[in-house]
């Protein structure tokens, strides 16, 4: 471990004020407009204004600093230097480090960003044009959907043509029918793509139905929306639907707010990998929300306009799984042979402390690739076998009779990628305490007791899914750093 890097509050402060659109402007990162936000194209579920952004996919957001850690991997020194032009801190022996990189953007004033930030547009809808041929034109011979589909949302005022860009309109309106979300389409067939919300957009609301069933179908624009109702015609005015824009959860949870007779939740995302997590993370927010019936509709292709398009004879977007959970799979086959050929005479904190401290051995020799995969596939494996051993016995001695298979299999049901979430340091530090949370379950003076047994299966259980993840982590996401990879491969030179 280097020396603890200080920093002032003063410097703090003047490195979270950054505009992330500065940050991404000189990232060479494209941007565009989201209502009264930006959205980064790179990461679509990324919304930001001033110094403030957040991830719509995982619930989380913050300021700059926290923006160059999560998604530039960088250091919280080398955030803050970033963020000061090269400014440094100091160690904890009072020393100045060497200057960092730096970037060419100016920090704007805070009551600059105030101001910027207090403002709100006034949703405005376009002017509409005096026909829908553009429209129509485009969304039956270009997306194959449905004309009548079509004319009855026309008919209903929230589906037009815009006039001088001959945009598609989508129109989010409350329960009282009021104008709240507008949602543009282009039109054009020559592969130019635009889409955008209105400045003055309200998240809370999207283009969508409202039936007289219980059941909810959320998709993630209105195109995916108006497809799915295409290739399933049958009274579909039975059901209500919702377009969230994106995968953020505020639309669908108005919807539910404003009709109490909503209790069964189809979410019909993309089916890909921000898809996947999107419906991971959106069902566990509907949970926390009281809501039980909710499933998982997955297009065949990538999306339902896109089996709209196999049905019609065009080449088609295949779906693609999600390689965690690909990796995962294969990852739980090895560990029930490496479970099986651990005995169980080994399910002792001896064992546990044994197979970290080799995790802990390998990562001393550095974190490149290598160094990680002898810690996560070589003691990580075998301390998630010796862990699942551990559960087996005290679940044994709490009259249970749940095998080690089965055990791995229930890890195997909890891994959920859209929790699975941070960078090399973070995911060091879970583990690490979720170690030493397992020590104290060991340690507890009655082990006899059943909620103290009930506690220990708990605890194992946790640092076995850290052990799980840090090996999807190394598999998947590992970025071995730069200047690391550069000096290997100038010492394999000279």
């Amino acid at each position: 471990m280097g020396d603890f890097i200080y920093f002032t509050e003063e410097q703090k402060e003047r490195a979270n004020a950054v505009p992330i659109m500065d940050i991404l402007k000189q990232e060479h990162e494209e941007v565009e407009r989201s209502g009264n936000e930006w959205r980064w194209k790179k990461h679509r579920s990324v919304t930001f204004r001033g110094n403030c952004w957040y991830r719509h996919s995982q619930q989380v957001g913050s300021h700059a600093i926290d923006f160059m850690q999560e998604f530039f991997g960088m250091s919280y020194p080398q955030a803050v230097t970033y963020l000061l032009n090269g400014e440094t801190g100091q160690d904890i022996h009072g020393r100045s480090l060497p200057k960092g990189g730096t970037r060419k953007k100016a920090v704007r004033p805070k009551e600059e960003q105030a101001t910027e930030e207090k403002e709100k547009k006034v949703l405005v809808p376009p002017k509409k044009n005096d026909t829908m041929k553009r429209v129509y034109a485009y969304l039956m011979q270009k997306r194959h959907i449905n004309r009548e589909v079509l004319s009855f949302f026309a008919r209903q005022g929230i589906l037009y043509e815009s006039t001088g860009h001959h945009n598609a309109v989508f129109v989010g309106v409350d329960k009282e029918g009021n104008v709240r979300h507008i949602h543009k389409k282009g039109t054009c067939s020559d592969g130019r793509s635009f889409r955008m919300n209105e400045e003055g957009s309200d998240s809370s609301y999207g283009f969508g139905y409202a039936g007289t069933g219980n059941k909810l179908y959320v998709f993630e624009a209105p195109i995916d929306f108006l497809s799915f109702l295409t290739l399933y015609p049958m009274n579909w005015q039975e059901n209500s639907y919702i377009t969230l824009n994106g995968v953020s959860e505020h639309a669908m949870l108005q919807t539910l707010k404003d009709y109490p007779n909503l209790d069964t939740i189809v979410l019909c995302l993309d089916h890909d990998p921000a898809g996947i997590e999107a419906c991971g993370r959106l069902a566990e927010i509907l949970v926390q929300n009281g809501y039980k019936k909710i499933k998982d509709l997955k297009p065949t292709y990538k999306d339902w306009n896109e089996d709209l398009k196999h049905l019609h004879g065009e080449e088609a977007i295949p779906a693609q799984e999600h390689p965690k959970i690909l990796e995962c799979n294969a990852w739980m086959e090895i560990l029930k042979q490496v479970t099986d050929s651990v005995d169980i005479k080994y399910a002792t904190k001896e064992s546990v402390c044994r197979y970290y401290q080799d995790i802990y051995n390998a990562l001393k020799k550095g974190n490149g690739k290598e160094q990680l995969e002898d810690a996560f596939d070589g003691g990580g494996m075998l301390l998630t076998g010796v862990l699942v051993r551990c559960m087996e016995k005290t679940g044994r001695e709490l009259g249970r009779e749940t095998n080690a298979h089965e055990i791995l299999d229930n890890l195997h049901k909890r891994y959920q990628p859209h929790k699975d979430k941070g960078n090399y340091n973070t995911r060091l530090r879970n583990m690490q305490k979720a170690f030493e949370e397992a020590m104290e379950a060991f340690d507890t003076k009655d082990l006899s007791q059943n909620e103290n047994k009930e506690l220990l299966v708990k605890k194992c259980m946790s640092l076995a899914m850290e052990c799980i993840e840090a090996h999807i982590f190394v598999a998947i996401e590992y970025q071995e750093p730069i200047q690391r990879k550069e000096m290997r491969m100038e010492c394999s030179q000279s």
